[in-house]
């Protein structure tokens, strides 16, 4: 059985961002849950979270590279399912289980990443969507862990039905064709700003501290500002301008983030400008690298995982004062601003 969305073109992203970005909620909350409360160690669980975390975000780019090369990313995105759902079986070994896991989420995040970026090529708003269910699975995998609530079994029956269904969708259009790049030096300025953008804000997200997120209900509106921060901000840049939006949202924010996380009205409203930028970061590199949906998707995830290490150390608290969080903040504002201006140059030479 195979789906085709071809004769109703406005549900074929629907049905294609409904699937994966369902999918993507449960990737997330198996895959937080089970690292947290699923592996049976007695101690030294802070080596297999950092383990998890630098494979199922380092791994991105290289496995992009191979799934462009065999261009099949609805085939990765079943496998890392597939893989994620073996890895649970395998919580009396946590070493080979966290392996598992983190190779799982990686493949899936690269094929569903992939499909995102194809929906509506060049275009911010797909990729959005398709990100901003992440953040509302981890936070369920965190709670059901801090609850020991955490149970493998219907996750594995869930992850084999979303497999299924990935399974039988047809394969959008995939963009392939890799240009011959021109200006290959603006190119790399362009990605690297916009990476030095990516590491803050993962920094940031990591570091900036709400005292009021004990309140459960407090915390649902923080984790549903931020995916809806992820999924409008694509459609709202697209809408008013990449540049406006992406870099003015961020300095708005900066001083919310700063001064007013400690208010949870102001906070929420900052966290929800903060997030406006990730999907314009997304489809620039993208952009940027035509024909290399997946390794492009794979650079973003390795600029996140850069800027979370050093959360795992006490590096961490270097970042946490008001002030250096608005310098951040406002340096993450303008490492965007200079890659954008590039990405601008680069695209008027083309």
């Amino acid at each position: 059985m195979n789906f085709s969305f071809t004769k109703n073109t406005e549900f074929y992203p629907i049905a294609y961002l409904s699937i994966f970005g369902f999918t993507h909620a449960l990737v997330d909350a198996s895959s937080a849950a089970f690292i947290l409360s699923g592996l049976n160690v007695s101690k030294g669980l802070f080596y297999y979270i950092l383990l998890y975390n630098i494979l199922a975000f380092g791994l991105q780019a290289p496995l992009g590279l191979l799934v462009d090369n065999i261009r099949q990313p609805v085939f990765s995105a079943f496998l890392g399912c597939i893989v994620l759902a073996v890895a649970l079986f395998f919580g009396y070994n946590p070493l080979s289980a966290t392996i598992f896991a983190g190779i799982g989420n990686a493949l899936f995040h690269v094929g569903g990443g992939t499909v995102a970026l194809n929906l509506k090529p060049t275009k911010a708003i797909y990729p959005g969507i398709f990100v901003a269910p992440g953040g509302i699975g981890i936070t369920l995998g965190v709670l059901l862990a801090t609850a020991k609530l955490f149970n493998p079994n219907p996750f594995i029956i869930l992850l084999l039905i979303a497999a299924l269904g990935i399974f039988i969708i047809k394969c959008p259009k995939i963009n392939y064709v890799k240009t011959r790049i021109k200006g290959i030096n603006w190119i790399i300025l362009a990605i690297f700003f916009v990476q030095i953008s990516i590491v803050i804000r993962s920094l940031i997200g990591l570091t900036v501290s709400f005292p009021w997120k004990s309140n459960i209900i407090l915390l649902f509106l923080l984790t549903i500002t931020i995916a809806f921060g992820k999924a409008l901000g694509g459609y709202i840049a697209d809408k008013f301008g990449w540049m406006k939006i992406a870099v003015f949202s961020l300095i708005i924010s900066s001083p919310m983030l700063a001064f007013g996380a400690g208010f949870p009205i102001i906070a929420i409203i900052g966290i929800f400008l903060f997030n406006l930028t990730m999907p314009v970061t997304l489809v620039v590199i993208s952009n940027l690298l035509p024909g290399r949906p997946g390794f492009s998707f794979g650079l973003t995830t390795l600029a996140l995982i850069i800027g979370a290490l050093p959360t795992f150390f006490h590096y961490k608290y270097f970042f946490t004062g008001n002030w250096d969080l608005l310098i951040l903040v406002l340096f993450s504002a303008l490492a965007i601003f200079i890659g954008l201006w590039f990405y601008n140059k680069i695209q008027a030479m083309t």
